[in-house]
């Protein structure tokens, strides 16, 4: 049986105003897991990722980390082991030169100084940021700032690396980019993948299980593709199935030939492929 990297067990989560950010959320991933938690703007996807981080503690409800339970005798321990990327890398890098912001969480770790260049040395390669490291950070294009960010993480050596949405503000260049560096990570370093979006055209190529979150809630969970096929899900949720999945469900109305409906543009390639052959 695989280890739990991320257990939540009946959380709840109230911030000082009075807003319910999160109500009874249930969540159990596994360690080497790529998961997804879909939602739309304003659905707790954020706060739900800090609880993960131990960075909000819970209203209510009981957080688990690689078996250790969240709390503040081991709150340290457990930042540790998950690297949280903010949505805005600008919250993330703060110093004057790039090499700075990666070397600064080793540095705080008390590492010696040969173990923080070769975790700093690293990181920059895994993102593929060799050379850039006395470049001040403002200087950096959107996409090379998240990866600057992922880098500044993955210096920590993070079991569990949680991407609060990494799409926000990337054109479809940089996207893809993201999307093979994300994988590449996952494959080398097998680290337990989790990311929040509302990217659905995203998901799939970077995720394999997915949860649905609205209004604070879990509304439905499932393998990427279960899910995406469940239209009223979708739309309970104030989300739509990625384009190319909703352009060949209205085409298997006319040939109900199509099912599984493809996810990803090289899925559709290889359907439209076999559907002239089969012609």
């Amino acid at each position: 049986m695989k280890e739990t990297a991320i257990e939540m067990k009946d959380i709840k989560y109230v911030y000082p105003d009075g807003y319910t950010a999160l109500d009874s959320v249930n969540l159990k991933i596994v360690r080497g897991e790529r998961v997804a938690i879909l939602g739309p703007n304003g659905a707790g996807k954020s706060t739900l990722l800090m609880v993960a981080n131990g960075l909000f503690t819970p209203s209510k409800g009981r957080v688990s980390v690689l078996g250790t339970p969240i709390d503040k005798d081991n709150l340290y321990r457990v930042r540790m082991k998950v690297g949280l990327v903010f949505q805005d890398p600008d919250d993330q890098l703060f110093c004057p030169t790039l090499w700075e912001d990666i070397t600064f969480g080793p540095l705080n770790m008390g590492l010696p100084e040969e173990e923080v260049t070769r975790r700093a040395k690293d990181a920059l390669r895994g993102v593929g940021l060799e050379g850039y490291e006395e470049k001040p950070p403002h200087h950096l294009s959107v996409g090379e700032k998240k990866k600057a960010a992922i880098a500044a993480v993955l210096a920590l050596k993070p079991e569990i690396l949680i991407l609060d949405e990494p799409t926000a503000n990337l054109d479809p260049k940089s996207r893809t980019e993201l999307a093979k560096l994300v994988n590449s990570l996952y494959e080398e370093q097998k680290i337990t993948l989790i990311m929040a979006t509302h990217d659905v055209d995203f998901v799939p190529k970077i995720a394999d299980r997915i949860y649905v979150l609205n209004k604070g809630r879990i509304v439905a969970e499932g393998p990427v593709r279960e899910v995406f096929s469940n239209f009223e899900i979708m739309a309970e949720a104030n989300l739509e199935p990625p384009t190319v999945t909703c352009l060949f469900s209205l085409l298997d109305e006319r040939t109900d030939l199509i099912k599984p409906l493809p996810l990803t543009i090289e899925e559709a390639l290889h359907k439209i492929k076999h559907l002239m052959e089969r012609s």
